[in-house]
């Protein structure tokens, strides 16, 4: 695994094709910014049974913010709150140095990807915000 920054996985994963920027009609709308760095992520979902069947988003930020927006967009469909909050626990205790979780079978394998991330405690935000911006709209 490289350990650079912005290594190949991270750029392959942000030019991903991008999901809709937004839904025609939405259960869900939300909109999150990062303070610190300008991110923000603009949201769509809709719900059935308290999980994601569609979502859009619209991402104007970084390539680490628009990679996990990627990873999100494409991992949280079928998912309920209680899922995408163990995701981001496990995420967020892999950037704080931590052993990363065992995501194999679970659709979030690309998180791995951020591991270097881990070194630069500036940019964890810019990760997690695709997380934030989902569960504020679950």
């Amino acid at each position: 695994m490289s350990s650079g920054l912005y290594d190949g996985g991270i750029k392959a994963l942000a030019a991903q094709a991008p999901v809709p920027e937004t839904l025609d009609h939405p259960d869900r709308r939300v909109t999150v910014d990062n303070p610190f760095c300008g991110d923000r992520i603009d949201l769509d979902i809709n719900l059935e049974e308290g999980r994601v069947t569609a979502l859009a988003q619209q991402v104007r930020g970084c390539m680490l913010c628009q990679a996990a927006a990627n990873v999100v967009a494409v991992s949280a469909i079928g998912l309920s709150r209680q899922e995408v909050e163990v995701a981001r626990t496990e995420l967020v205790a892999m950037l704080k140095g931590e052993e990363p979780a065992a995501w194999s079978g679970t659709g979030w394998e690309p998180l791995i990807l951020f591991e270097p991330v881990s070194r630069h405690k500036s940019r964890h935000g810019c990760v997690t915000l695709p997380f934030n911006a989902l569960l504020a709209a679950l």
